[in-house]
């Protein structure tokens, strides 16, 4: 498909306090043609964290778009994204960890919200109550700790007034902490920090969704021309190369675009025409 310069020679302002420029900004700038990223310093956090001290109010993606907002208020300009993640148990198999990444880009210019989510089972995180400096580095050694931050407070849930310690990476550090909060409440919470600059697991998954949407941007839509012709759900079915019964595996994928309301369904991007047997229900079941 054509590519869309809806975007070219713009400035975009990326919402962040934690480096997520750097996941954004290569995609950006090599698909859309964007003239330049600037982090746009907000404080993120009053829309909610992950360590507990700021209720969040809004859904993932409301609060990616109140974040754009704004960094469109306070630091001028038109056209902002920001991101907000979502880090829940899976539905159908709820002791693995699912990671949604929602980007909202936010466009003054044609009054536009476009919005994109990705979801990935390549999450990071871990979580203990301890009662014990021993528990607690038995946790830690089991951690890709330190390139992956640590939070220590006293409980699960954090009260007004308790300590909370964030973007811990020193081993010598969380020993320090954990005995001094042991020693004052008799137990510890540990988990991973989920925030982007301290969780390299998660940057990577913001630079995918980056790119993924990105790519959605720049397909313009082939009856009214306007930017995001996105993809809107993957259509299972593809035939087993061997008996020739559809698959779970996409088959094709249905774009969609949200001003003129056309539905197209397209072949997968890739070509392949039939899936592996060992993927098919009925030659291994």
């Amino acid at each position: 498909m054509a590519s869309s310069d809806a975007f070219r020679g713009r400035t975009l302002l990326v919402a962040t306090l934690h480096g997520k420029e750097r996941a954004i900004a290569p995609a950006f700038r090599e698909r859309l043609g964007v003239a330049s990223v600037v982090a746009a310093a907000i404080d993120t956090d009053r829309f909610g964290a992950f360590s507990g001290e700021v209720a969040r109010e809004l859904d993932p993606r409301g609060a990616a778009e109140a974040k754009a907002r704004a960094a469109l208020i306070e630091h001028g300009g038109e056209l902002a994204i920001a991101s907000e993640g979502s880090f829940v148990p899976h539905p159908a198999a709820p002791l693995l960890t699912l990671d949604e990444e929602w980007l909202v880009l936010v466009d003054a210019r044609s009054a536009r919200v476009h919005v994109h989510r990705h979801a990935t089972l390549d999450a990071v995180f871990a979580a203990r109550r301890c009662t014990s400096l021993e528990a607690l580095l038995e946790f830690v050694a089991l951690q890709p700790f330190p390139e992956h931050a640590l939070v220590l407070r006293p409980r699960e849930r954090w009260s007004a007034g308790e300590p909370v310690h964030k973007g811990i990476a020193e081993r010598g550090t969380i020993e320090r902490l954990a005995r001094d909060m042991l020693a004052a409440h008799g137990e510890v919470w540990v988990e991973t920090d989920l925030r982007a600059h301290c969780n390299p697991t998660r940057m990577r998954s913001i630079e995918y969704a980056a790119r993924s949407f990105a790519d959605e941007l720049a397909t313009p839509c082939p009856r009214c021309s306007a930017p995001h012709f996105r993809v809107a759900r993957s259509l299972p079915g593809l035939p087993c190369a061997d008996c020739a019964e559809p698959t779970d595996l996409a088959r094709a994928r249905e774009r969609r675009c949200d001003s003129c309301g056309l539905s197209l369904e397209l072949p997968r991007p890739d070509g392949l025409p039939a899936a592996d047997p060992a993927q098919c229900a009925a030659c291994n079941p």
